[in-house]
């Protein structure tokens, strides 16, 4: 997508911007880094010109932002940190670009109090007095800024700035479908988990630039083609990924229900006992093949998606639940279970103890906007869930 804007606009007038948060922590070091690793070395060779540093990157600490940017071409900023050339040479408190025969200055600020925990030698000034600094020291035509804050500290920030032509927010859920200015600045935002790319133009007006958009487009794969390059790079991650997550599973242990537990998962062949046709009826779902199209990706170890394809998994306060594909195959796939809670002691005593009702929620925490947006329960209820 990036690729067929630049062409259209050509190079030399284009500017590819990233509002940072683009790591996450799983609690897991080497997943943290390598994943970091794969999508750092994606937005290089998307052709992204500047990243505005968001906490999520901070959080992961210099080292790792330092030993990522040493070899690319991605300039990573942010203008608030103090002594910032102190902290890393791989950071810069603002990018000047030199685009249709104009200077483009860009800039991110962050907000100290939406970072929960960093690495101790970062410190953050104010962010205002840092912007009035750069608009004022550094020439420039058009002035462009990643504010990493709410809409409403952002927006209290810019009334005490003027100059500013564009101000792009890191932290506004949703995608910006209309002009919003405050203090002379266009606002646009689109925090959406990648599943728009959003371009503003500046176009010549009364002797100056007048921003032109927000322009947003939804990135669906029959549209648009992808970048073999970075697909690459994907498909290298996701065979690591098998490969580590495989490993961690080979060493996971069944722990045992703790004898307090009474109601533990007990597992579809239990409940065909008693509810045959229901199970014979599941079985020609997609609910009873949950697992397959995690095989199909490869990503049949992948914590972060198993829970959604199997029984179970996670529960705690529970016993018999999905642990691994090792230990525990009979669990696989979204049975009973995962819907209905814990079958353990309506096993026990039927007459005298339910199971648990499905209702809207149970499925959303699964069919997610995310994952399938196209589910519907109402859609679901009246054609059949099992």
């Amino acid at each position: 997508m990036t690729d067929r804007l630049i062409s259209e606009a050509g190079r030399e007038n284009t500017i590819v911007i990233n509002t940072g948060d683009n790591f996450f922590q799983t609690g897991e070091p080497e997943l943290e880094d390598k994943k970091a690793e794969a999508i750092f070395n994606a937005l290089d060779r998307i052709g992204i010109d500047f990243i505005g540093l968001g906490e999520q990157e901070f959080i992961f600490g210099v080292p790792l932002i330092g030993n990522l940017t040493k070899n690319s071409q991605v300039h990573l900023g942010c203008a608030n940190v103090k002594d910032i050339r102190h902290v890393s040479p791989y950071l810069v408190p603002y990018l000047r670009l030199n685009k249709g025969m104009k200077q483009v200055l860009i800039t991110a600020v962050i907000d100290p109090q939406v970072l929960k925990s960093t690495d101790k030698k970062i410190a953050f000034t104010d962010p205002v007095t840092a912007l009035k600094r750069i608009q004022k020291t550094i020439s420039h035509d058009l002035f462009i800024v990643v504010c990493h804050a709410d809409a409403a500290k952002a927006e209290k920030w810019l009334t005490q700035v003027s100059g500013i032509d564009l101000v792009i927010l890191g932290h506004q859920p949703g995608v910006s479908e209309k002009k919003l200015e405050i203090n002379g600045a266009m606002l646009a935002f689109n925090n959406d988990r990648g599943q728009f790319v959003s371009h503003a133009d500046f176009v010549p007006k009364d002797g100056r630039y007048a921003v032109s958009g927000p322009h947003n487009t939804r990135l669906q794969a029959k549209t648009i083609a992808e970048n073999r390059s970075v697909a690459k790079l994907i498909e290298g991650y996701e065979v690591w990924s098998r490969k580590y997550h495989y490993a961690k599973s080979k060493n996971q242990h069944l722990a045992k229900a703790p004898p307090a537990i009474e109601n533990i998962y007990v597992g579809k062949d239990r409940c065909m006992e008693c509810h045959e046709e229901t199970v014979v009826s599941w079985a020609k779902t997609a609910h009873a093949r949950a697992l397959d199209s995690l095989i199909r990706k490869g990503k049949e170890y992948d914590p972060q998606c198993l829970p959604c394809h199997v029984t179970g998994m996670n529960d705690k306060s529970h016993g018999g639940g999905f642990v691994s594909l090792n230990l525990t195959p009979h669990m696989v796939n979204v049975q009973c279970e995962q819907c209905h809670g814990p079958g353990g002691l309506h096993a026990k005593d039927p007459e005298n103890v339910s199971a648990r009702l499905s209702v809207e929620q149970t499925c959303l925490s699964c069919h997610t906007k995310d994952t399938d947006p196209g589910f519907s329960y109402q859609k679901k209820q009246k054609t059949g869930i099992h």
